[in-house]
């Protein structure tokens, strides 16, 4: 299906959102602090991610922001 990057495509705007705080180094209990969700919906949006971009890590589907430019 391409590349983690562009998979990257396939994420709903809440995913993207979640990652985009977990790239910068926040932990779930932080994302949902700030998006003012709870913990286990972090949680889910984050499995969500991994399954869209192939990768069973926070720092592999960070790294695809990284590489995305």
């Amino acid at each position: 299906m391409g590349s983690r990057v562009g998979r990257l495509s396939l994420l709903t705007p809440r995913e993207r959102e979640v990652l985009d705080l977990v790239a910068d180094g926040l932990t779930n209990a932080q994302v949902a602090a700030v998006l003012w969700i709870a913990s286990g919906t972090v949680r889910r949006h984050l499995e969500n991610v991994f399954a869209k971009l192939g990768v069973h890590t926070r720092t592999a589907a960070a790294s695809s922001l990284r590489d995305s430019g």
